[in-house]
């Protein structure tokens, strides 16, 4: 088992006595359990795509495509509850995410979409896609995962920012010229959908890429059904109390010791405050921070300290372990943390069920 911030076990052993050929039965105390304990360690929780991911991308960041701005997510897209590798090769403009499946003891590429290195992922539809706007044009699409890959249904087009150069105005769907009305209507499904941009989470540091390869998605078998019951209770509580729009939440180590911290991001704009919830043994407590341009926070795998920059990039930093953040500057092993998950009562019972 896991023990987290203090050690609260008490075992008594059972005592046993003879005298004169005569024995005493044993009398057995009960055993008081922690609520920092553990199910099991999150290295011991074996998953099929672990060892295939791993290899991917290590040797992806042994290429000549790496480039230290090179990142990647590890992220279920298709809903099948086997997640995909996503690597994200640079934040260039015209950088796109190429995506991975776990496939026989290897990886089969099934989709390549994006524009800086993200694209927009929409889970109630399995769908992918991305939408950039130019000087004086927007140009995206839309895929829709279906027998095994991820088909494109919609491309478009469009040049109205050109408007004042006296220039036609032109709307494009998959290649063809159609009405405002029509483009529009082809395109709201997507536009009007919950979305998360997805692509850039983890650095390609060592430890980053250990703790996406064995922490990352072993968390529900790691907590406790008292864990999930009271995480779930105060994550319920901000969807109850709180008129939160583009609000994402997701579970992550921030102190490494093997019981998760839950974070919530409470909306997309940099003066949205990220909620963290942590446990302690009288139940589970909160602190409140900044956020980053991205709605969440960042965490430093290398010296255990989270951290939100503002536009304007000035960083503040947080420990949960009394670290010192007097001159921290980030290793090359972060993740982004707090927007994995959209923020609903649908996803709050699927990502803390009790497994029977």
């Amino acid at each position: 088992m896991i023990l987290k911030k203090s050690i609260s076990i008490i075992i008594l052993a059972a005592i046993c006595s003879s005298f004169a050929g005569c024995q005493k039965a044993k009398k057995t105390e009960p055993v008081e359990i922690s609520l920092l304990d553990t199910k099991i360690n999150p290295y011991d929780v074996k998953m099929d795509w672990q060892d295939a991911f791993e290899t991917k991308l290590k040797e992806f960041k042994s290429s000549e495509n790496f480039k230290d701005s090179s990142m990647f997510e590890i992220n279920d897209l298709t809903g099948d509850g086997i997640p995909e590798l996503i690597i994200s090769p640079s934040d260039d403009v015209s950088a796109q995410c190429e995506i991975y499946r776990l496939f026989n003891a290897g990886v089969d590429q099934i989709g390549i979409t994006g524009a800086y290195g993200t694209f927009e992922f929409i889970p109630s539809m399995n769908a992918i896609g991305y939408s950039y706007d130019g000087d004086d044009f927007t140009v995206g699409e839309y895929l829709e995962y279906e027998e095994g890959t991820f088909n494109p249904t919609v491309s478009f087009y469009n040049n109205a920012n050109s408007a004042s150069a006296g220039v036609t105005i032109r709307y494009e769907v998959n290649n063809e010229d159609v009405t405002l009305v029509k483009f529009e209507e082809m395109l709201h499904p997507y536009r009007d959908s919950d979305s998360l941009k997805v692509g850039r989470k983890y650095s390609f540091g060592d430890s980053s890429i250990d703790y996406a390869i064995h922490c990352s998605e072993s968390w529900n078998k790691v907590l406790t059904d008292e864990h999930k019951k009271l995480f779930k209770e105060r994550i319920d509580a901000v969807i109850e109390t709180n008129d939160l729009k583009e609000a994402a939440f997701e579970i992550v180590d921030l102190d490494l010791n093997g019981l998760p911290e839950v974070v919530v991001s409470t909306g997309l704009l940099n003066d949205s405050k990220t909620r963290i919830f942590y446990m302690d043994e009288e139940g589970v407590k909160e602190i409140e921070t900044g956020s980053d341009a991205d709605g969440g926070i960042l965490l430093d795998f290398n010296s255990k300290i989270f951290y939100a920059a503002d536009y304007y990039g000035s960083i503040q930093c947080w420990s949960l372990i009394g670290a010192d953040i007097s001159s921290f500057k980030p290793s090359d092993s972060t993740m982004r943390c707090g927007r994995k998950y959209l923020l609903s009562e649908d996803n709050v019972n699927k990502v803390f069920a009790i497994e029977v």
